[in-house]
């Protein structure tokens, strides 16, 4: 490597991330959530590197009986987990710089490549480092061999530098493809969403060992699996220094052949002009459009009809509003261990379907309309047509799905006919007015300026103030209910004041819809008063 192209290489790198820090410092709800996440990781490090002296120790001692097993399985599975997770970030932005015509038409897109790279062992690599050179250390006092030290570090960075490489192979590979394939472009969504299925079925049933064994069954003869070997060689007798310097070589030989690809392939993908997929107009009615035109008011029809739209060209910019949905992930892990719905379930679910139906559409009435607002805003009565069409398209996509959903998980439950009755009654009502209230929250807290939802995509997302003051009023909203029918609050109640549970639900579901309908048409209300009386500066 020349001096100028050592030059350009880490400028590059630094550009990158001085990049990265700057739009991570914008992003306060992103600095927060890493911040939580550094709260996770830390003493996770911290005890992996204390795990392995105890592991040492164990080695030096004969308790642990299987030593080279388990350590294979544990560098298989780290190289699993590194791979995928470097395939992630090389597809999803690590490959995708800001300005890359720029970029490519002062340096090669080798200098680019290996500047981008630099980054990433920057941000990932420094600390990873870090945890090896303590694990190392501590392994080898607790085995009491200093060979160890040298030989685990190598054989971590050796399985880092793999892992990550096999990442970003796997994901320039399948972007060359996708730019060069019409079949694949179509069905990039598709396939996205069957992936992403997968991996939260795979979450919610707890089968990891499921797609784990027969990926370490596959990999256990290679060099990945002896990368076992080669962490033990002088500290546990049955590490085969054959295979310890057999992963050495494969790996080093891997590497070189890769440092030929991977300028090849980003050449492919940065260079590529792509497929372009000619879309068909669309009619300017649908059979969705004809069958609600004889019940909703044009203007309200069109307001809808551009929010579904919208949310089928770029469903990315509405992922905050499924944010609840992961609050989900215990009780629906619990029902499919156990084989049975509980009790729980669908009363979670009669609050986060009106949450979902108000935040998809309604919570930033005049934001959400973007370059259009002026056009908007000039026709007549805009604010009654903008808050009435934004609340139809959250009801009529999210509003079927809720009921359908709590009455069967109701009928499926220890519930009884009576409870599933009244948990439908409180479902429909609070999803009906959950989008009013949310026109209100919005209109008082909006945001006008696009944000970054991922590497490639800006959209206007409602602000954080309105996100937070609309779960708590929809959550006060639905106490009444929640309570009513929870089997432990809801018998205290009526063992302390007499009347029946059933009577306690009807309380309950009358008292969530009465609160529901009096904030949701004080908030529309007022919705519409800020939407019709907004002026430009």
């Amino acid at each position: 490597m020349t001096m100028g192209t050592r030059e350009h290489v880490v400028t590059i790198g630094r550009l990158e991330l001085s990049r990265r820090w700057r739009v991570l410092s914008g992003n306060t709800a992103q600095l927060i959530a890493i911040g939580i996440s550094a709260l996770f990781f830390v003493p996770l490090g911290l005890g992996g590197m204390i795990g392995t002296y105890l592991f040492g120790s164990g080695v030096a001692s004969g308790e642990i009986e299987t030593p080279l097993s388990l350590t294979r399985l544990g560098f298989v599975y780290a190289w699993l987990f590194v791979a995928g997770f470097g395939g992630y970030r090389a597809y999803a932005t690590a490959l995708r710089p800001d300005r890359l015509e720029g970029y490519l038409t002062t340096v090669s897109h080798r200098e680019l490549l290996a500047g981008l790279l630099l980054a990433e062992c920057v941000v990932w690599g420094a600390p990873a480092i870090l945890i090896a050179v303590g694990g190392s250390l501590l392994f080898a006092a607790g085995t009491g061999s200093v060979l160890s030290a040298p030989l685990l570090f190598l054989t971590v960075c050796t399985t880092l530098a793999t892992a990550l490489t096999t990442g970003f192979l796997v994901s320039l590979t399948i972007r060359n493809a996708g730019v060069r394939s019409k079949l694949l472009t179509r069905l990039r969504s598709v396939l996205f969403g069957l992936l992403a299925i997968a991996y939260f079925g795979v979450i919610f049933t707890q089968s990891f060992a499921s797609v784990l064994e027969p990926l370490y069954h596959l990999l256990e003869p290679t060099p990945i699996g002896w990368y076992g070997d080669l962490a033990l060689v002088g500290s546990v007798s049955g590490a085969s220094i054959g295979r310890s310097a057999g992963t050495l070589l494969a790996s080093g030989a891997f590497l070189l052949a890769s440092a030929a690809a991977l300028p090849r392939l980003a050449a492919g993908v940065w260079y590529a002009d792509g497929v372009h997929i000619e879309h068909e107009a669309e009619p300017e009615s649908s059979s969705t459009g004809n069958r609600l035109s004889g019940l909703l008011p044009q203007p309200v029809l069109g307001v809808a009809t551009a929010d579904w739209k919208r949310a089928r060209r770029a469903p990315i910019t509405l992922t905050f509003a499924v944010y609840p949905l992961f609050l989900l992930i215990s009780p629906v892990m619990n029902a499919v261990q156990t084989g049975t719905i509980g009790r729980g379930l669908p009363i979670w679910i009669v609050c986060f379907g009106p949450w979902i139906a108000g935040a998809l559409f309604a919570l930033n009435v005049v934001g959400n309309e973007g370059a259009a607002l002026p056009a908007t805003l000039l026709s007549r009565a805009p604010g009654r047509a903008l808050v009435v069409g934004h609340v139809v398209a959250g009801v009529l996509l999210v509003g079927p799905v809720t009921l359908v959903t709590v009455v069967g998980l109701g009928v499926a439950s220890p519930h009884t006919m009576g409870a599933v009755v009244t948990l439908a009654v409180s479902a429909l009502v609070l999803t009906v007015f959950a989008g009013p209230i949310a026109t209100g929250i919005g209109a008082i807290f909006p945001r006008f300026e696009e944000v970054s939802v991922s590497r490639s995509t800006e959209a206007i997302v409602p602000s954080m103030l309105a996100f937070t003051a609309y779960s708590l009023v929809v959550f006060l909203v639905a106490m009444p209910t929640l309570v009513a029918h929870s089997s432990i609050v809801g018998h205290a109640i009526a063992s302390a004041i007499g009347p029946s549970q059933a009577v306690v639900r009807i309380v309950g579901t009358i008292a969530s819809c009465t609160l529901a309908a009096i904030a949701g048409l004080l908030s529309a209300a007022y919705a519409v008063r800020r939407v019709e009386g907004f002026h430009f500066d």
